[in-house]
């Protein structure tokens, strides 16, 4: 799909979608009609456009309740596709595709989400998932990231967002997209998240199953008990915690994020155990960029703001001749200040991550592209803790992660670990 059909066919289901929603903004129940038609947008839309949506349904606080729930219709409840098309899927991957995967890809899918369907199948005595991709996300993707990137270099030539890393950012951030679409690298990481995982207690990671995936098919163990939140408000908050300390031990210590944890993608067993789903949307960060988050994180716990002020101007990929240097580090110090301490009911990190970004905008100071990531993930992390356990401190929860992040940090030329005076 080139770029030019992509415009178009966005122009079209924009204009579709807005005329509709001219019509349903009379209606009683006006709110639930307009999120409706934005969700169906969306998923018209597919790609880049279908995935911002689900990253969106996971922030209640942000969108509110109506919008979100629409939204997070589109992590598993995604119109499938055609079973034609999953069975030539299959027979492009595979030379022969067992029967039993034909079997089940010609029925109806399990889920349906963004990038592909999945299927349930048994074969030799094993229920498996199969997940099939979609044939037309390659293209779609493809000229998302394109009109992403070209919107990106001409907001760069503005003022207000000239000293942003926004190509950096967005070039990042589609390499992590279409890394969605390799289901060979998604298996790899798979692989490494059931490892990295298993010292967190309470976290089950399905496995791939090698010789059933190939091409535009991946084949994984399939997770039972998957059909909706425990009842009792114990095994949620047991399953919340578990989940952000299973974040923390793959941020903080071996510095692998996975940026699409939404509720489509991690699944809170009855008694608390978490079932974590879909390796694609994952970023491994740079040794630089794990060890200075983490330091960063540790002045926030600390409420010392200063610490985290010099974090930020260790780890920017430079700072403009002149820049007032002095006030950056107070303004940095303050709003850190301010945000240490709270609970999760009580601590935003969205307005806390842009007003951050504003800073070193202002002060010219230029941002390490890779810390959009680490915030991502929490950002989407935040989402659910503040909606199924709100009194949880989610800054102490991440200190013995911390702790250990730190002690892995680098060491210098000295042989001393390259910390900064925590």
């Amino acid at each position: 799909m080139t770029v030019a059909v992509r415009l178009l066919q966005v122009a079209v289901h924009v204009t579709t979608a807005i005329a509709r929603m001219a019509v349903v903004a009379v209606a009683v129940r006006r709110r639930a009609a307009l999120a409706r038609e934005v969700a169906r947008l969306l998923e018209r839309l597919g790609g880049a456009f279908l995935k911002t949506g689900q990253l969106l349904a996971t922030r209640v606080d942000v969108v509110g309740e109506v919008l979100a729930a629409e939204l997070g219709r589109l992590h598993d409840h995604v119109a499938p596709m055609p079973a034609r098309q999953a069975l030539s899927a299959a027979r492009r991957a595979f030379a022969e595709p067992p029967a039993e995967m034909l079997t089940a890809l010609a029925g109806p899918p399990i889920a349906s989400g963004s990038i592909a369907c999945v299927y349930r199948m048994t074969w030799k005595g094993r229920d498996l998932a199969v997940k099939v991709r979609r044939p037309e996300v390659v293209r779609s993707f493809a000229a998302d990231t394109a009109i992403v990137s070209g919107l990106a270099r001409l907001a760069s030539r503005v003022p207000r967002f000239a000293r942003l890393p926004l190509t950096d950012i967005v070039g990042q951030m589609g390499d992590a997209l279409r890394g969605q679409l390799d289901f060979a690298q998604e298996a790899r990481y798979l692989r490494r998240l059931r490892e990295d995982l298993a010292d967190v207690d309470g976290v089950v990671v399905p496995e791939p199953v090698d010789e059933l995936t190939a091409g535009g098919v991946i084949t994984m163990t399939f997770a039972e008990d998957l059909a909706g939140q425990p009842g009792d408000r114990a095994s949620v908050e047991r399953g919340v915690t578990t989940l952000v300390r299973a974040v923390y031990h793959m941020l903080f210590v071996r510095g692998f994020i996975h940026v699409d944890l939404h509720q489509g993608n991690a699944y809170i067993r009855p008694g608390g155990e978490v079932v974590v789903l879909d390796a694609g949307f994952m970023f491994p960060l740079s040794e630089m960029a794990r060890t200075r988050f983490t330091q960063f994180f540790a002045g926030m716990i600390k409420g010392d703001g200063e610490l985290c002020a010099r974090i930020l101007l260790a780890s920017a990929r430079g700072v403009a001749n002149g820049a007032d240097v002095t006030g950056f580090q107070r303004e940095v110090a303050e709003l850190v200040n301010r945000s240490s301490g709270a609970v999760a009911k009580d601590f935003e990190l969205g307005p806390f991550a842009v007003r951050l970004f504003d800073l070193q905008r202002e002060y010219a100071v230029f941002a390490e592209p890779e810390f959009v990531f680490p915030l991502l993930c929490l950002l989407a992390l935040e989402g659910t803790v503040r909606r199924l356990h709100p009194l949880m401190d989610f800054q102490i929860e991440a200190a013995p992660y911390v702790m250990h992040g730190l002690l892995m940090a680098p060491l210098t030329a000295s042989g001393t670990p390259e910390n900064i005076a925590i």
